[in-house]
């Protein structure tokens, strides 16, 4: 089982899924996927021969990386002032 994300759609109707534990890139039909992916969806997957050949929607770790960037950017709006001063 290996883990990874959808990336981006290609203008082909392709999905671009990256899984980083084998440095990889996957493009599947998009009619493939699960019926709710989005950018930004994580999936478990089986891996055969350079091929996906199972994919399911990995709930709970999409969730937690969009908690967890959501908290980045509400950081990085609280900062009200730039480190970098005008001369």
């Amino acid at each position: 089982m290996y883990s990874g994300y959808l990336d981006r759609f290609t203008d082909t109707n392709n999905a671009l899924i990256v899984v980083d534990a084998l440095q990889q890139q996957f493009h599947v039909a998009a009619a493939l996927l699960p019926v709710d992916s989005t950018v930004g969806t994580w999936f478990t997957m089986d891996i055969q021969e350079e091929n996906i050949i199972a994919l399911q929607i990995d709930v709970d770790k999409t969730q937690a990386i969009a908690r967890e960037v959501e908290e980045r950017m509400q950081r990085l709006k609280s900062r009200k002032s730039s480190r970098f001063k005008r001369q």
